[in-house]
């Protein structure tokens, strides 16, 4: 397969076509600052943290590293004066929506951002799409982008509690400013968002241990590979711990003498 030529930041590498640069930065172990990328996605360049510099033949240009593939010898430069200003307003203007963000902060630091230079909006959410992307490939079909332009927002369908949530926490897991909650109380799992309740569903409650659970991976794979064309019914309402304890004991009990 054909490789391509790159200069990054002064140093000469290798890249397969097609290869985003910010896969290429880290093969290469450089940093570059990003808030809506996440490898389970495909990227969305929301952010623009990301940004970096682009040489391609004579053409030099700003381009968001996460989503720019390579298809020719190319120059980049991840850290120069002019992206350090670029990622510096970024940050401040995140900050006005996220000043409680601990993320945000470390970025803040590295960049030297102004953190009162504009005036706060308390808005708890830097539009990064990663909720709403990860809800859609889980098929929770809970948070989407609403609206347009500077109005643009996280929200349910029509901004109400959404019956279809399936409780798995991946967006409170992938959120970057932590602003989403996850709460379980007594046999319900409640998702809050903007402070307003995104969905409310029922826990499953295991059978050995009597203690309320999320939702858990699919064993059907799993127990195909093992021979057994379905998972056995006891399994079905099992918390984690229980199922995999009772798994292992039927593999080892299969495969293995136990005394």
């Amino acid at each position: 397969m054909k490789t391509l030529k790159i200069i990054l930041n002064g140093k000469e590498t290798t890249a397969k076509p097609d290869q985003t640069i910010l896969e290429v930065a880290t093969e290469n172990g450089v940093f570059i600052p990003t808030l809506c990328h996440s490898n389970a996605l495909e990227p969305a360049a929301m952010c623009r943290l990301c940004m970096v510099e682009l040489t391609e033949g004579k053409r030099s240009k700003f381009v968001t590293s996460c989503n720019y593939p390579l298809r020719q010898d190319a120059e980049v430069k991840t850290d120069t004066e002019a992206i350090r200003r670029g990622r510096k307003m970024i940050i401040e203007l995140l900050m006005a929506r996220c000043p409680d963000s601990d993320e945000l902060k470390r970025l803040a630091g590295e960049y030297g951002a102004n953190l009162s230079r504009f005036e706060p909006l308390n808005d708890d959410c830097v539009v990064c799409g990663l909720c709403a992307r990860v809800c859609e490939k889980v098929g929770g079909k809970t948070l989407t982008l609403s609206g347009r332009g500077v109005h643009i927002k996280v929200d349910t369908a029509f901004g109400e509690a959404s019956p279809y949530c399936i409780g798995c926490g991946a967006c409170v897991q992938i959120c970057p400013v932590n602003a989403i909650e996850i709460e379980d109380i007594e046999d319900e799992r409640v998702i809050t968002i903007h402070g307003k309740e995104a969905a409310r569903i029922k826990l499953n409650h295991c059978e050995t241990c009597n203690q309320y659970y999320g939702p858990v991976i699919d064993l059907t794979k799993v127990m195909e590979r093992l021979g057994e064309k379905t998972i056995p019914p006891p399994n079905l309402n099992l918390c984690p711990a229980c199922a995999r304890q009772k798994l292992g004991k039927r593999i080892a009990d299969r495969y293995y003498d136990v005394y």
